[in-house]
């Protein structure tokens, strides 16, 4: 099983945040990065199943070049311990064969943190990305230095015009960036119910064909037999994959709920550096007229922004439309499958009966074929038996032909 998706936590408010490095001349500034402590150690547990993953390579990694990495236990456990953590955000990686490589991106490094990793059969890469929230701290710090820095009043009611412009603006093309996701949301619900539709199709078509076969070749148990082993060890292996995904979804869950837990300590110390960085900030002066063509630009910025997403959003939805219009059109075209193998299914059942029927009489043809030609028979009462076979082959003959007319008709109502 081959899987490749990315699971995007949110934290604080819902927006994706990075660190933000802002200049200043005074030695007294705090960054993100001495948020955390030096030394730090974390603990890894890695399963599959509920069962501990031995020999799994865990790895933290800085601007892709690996910090520290160790080796799962017997326990499915790894410590990792840093000298110096502090990386600000790093991606932490799980490797083993056989399973699909899981990494963690945007994680800040604190003492004493614990994750849980449900590892997924096959390969691929599994990739959980922790956006947090220092980032918007910071912004929203660098937001509040600009307006505390403007000194002259005329250019800072022309910066507030312009801002809140580019605010609205902001919101339009939030509202259309989200109207555009939930159309994309749309066609991929559309898109995945015409592929579920086209295989129910498939799979209808496929037991027509396997209906009329069995309708000429009445004698294959052996090779049904075959197929119903093969199909049953297919649906253990569906079942061990299903179990590994819900482990899987589990454990991300709960590492999410670590890892936010751990990004809003680091939040919570960003806003004590943002605090900070106001405060010199107060002390130092700006050029107000600059502040006010920055939120102008941006006010323009946004504006074409929006236009974008509302071209965007018109283009998602028309994809949607043609999708679930598809989509339709795989599901008359299941139903109408699934109406033939089922009428075709009862017109064979039917064949089989007549099938079972001939051989009762061709069982009485070969007992009185035996006495006739022994001599032991009347040839009055043989031929009394032999007219009362033939009506009774007779009979058959014409609920075959009537079947096969029932077959041919079904099979041009469908177009076979």
């Amino acid at each position: 099983m081959k899987k490749n998706y990315t699971i995007i936590a949110s934290l604080l408010f819902g927006l994706a945040i990075s660190p933000v490095a802002t200049t200043f001349a005074s030695t007294d500034v705090i960054t993100a990065s001495h948020i955390v402590s030096d030394a730090a150690s974390l603990t890894i547990d890695i399963e599959y199943l509920g069962k501990p993953v031995e020999g799994a390579s865990v790895a933290i990694l800085k601007d892709g070049k690996t910090i520290v990495e160790v080796v799962s236990n017997a326990k499915g456990q790894a410590i990792l311990k840093l000298d110096n953590a502090n990386l600000g955000m790093v991606d932490l990686q799980i490797k083993k064969e056989g399973y699909q490589t899981q990494i963690m991106t945007g994680l800040y490094v604190k003492d004493g943190a614990k994750y849980k990793f449900s590892m997924l059969k096959g390969d691929g890469i599994v990739t959980t990305d922790l956006a947090t929230g220092v980032k918007n701290i910071e912004e929203k710090s660098g937001d509040r230095i600009d307006k505390l820095t403007e000194k002259e009043e005329k250019a800072r009611q022309e910066a507030e015009k312009a801002q809140g412009k580019a605010d609205q603006t902001a919101d339009k093309t939030k509202e259309a960036a989200e109207r555009t996701a939930k159309e994309v949301e749309k066609q991929k619900e559309a898109e995945e119910l015409k592929a579920r539709q086209e295989e129910a199709a498939a799979a209808a078509r496929k037991k027509a064909e396997e209906l009329e076969q069995q309708k000429e070749k009445m004698a294959a148990d052996a090779k049904q037999r075959e197929q119903n082993a093969e199909q049953k060890e297919k649906q253990l292996k569906e079942l061990e994959a299903q179990q590994a995904d819900a482990a899987a979804a589990k454990a991300t869950a709960e590492l999410k709920k670590q890892a936010e837990k751990d990004a809003k300590t680091a939040e919570r110390e960003a806003k004590a550096v943002a605090k900070k960085q106001e405060a010199i900030a107060k002390e130092k002066a700006a050029e107000q007229k600059e502040a006010a063509k920055a939120a102008k630009e941006s006010a323009k910025a946004e504006k074409q922004k929006l236009k974008e997403e509302k071209a965007a959003a018109k283009e998602a939805e028309k994809a949607r439309k043609e999708a679930e219009k598809a989509a339709k059109a795989a599901a008359k075209e299941a139903k109408a499958e699934e109406k033939y193998t089922s009428g075709l299914s009862k017109l064979v059942q039917q064949q089989q009966k007549v099938a079972s029927s001939r051989k009762k009489i061709d069982s009485s043809q070969d007992k009185l074929d035996k006495q006739i030609a022994k001599g032991k028979i009347d040839v009055e009462k043989a031929k009394a038996s032999q007219e009362k076979i033939n009506a009774k082959h007779s009979k058959l003959d014409d609920k075959s032909k009537s079947i096969e007319e029932k077959i041919d008709k079904l099979k041009k109502k469908y177009k076979k």
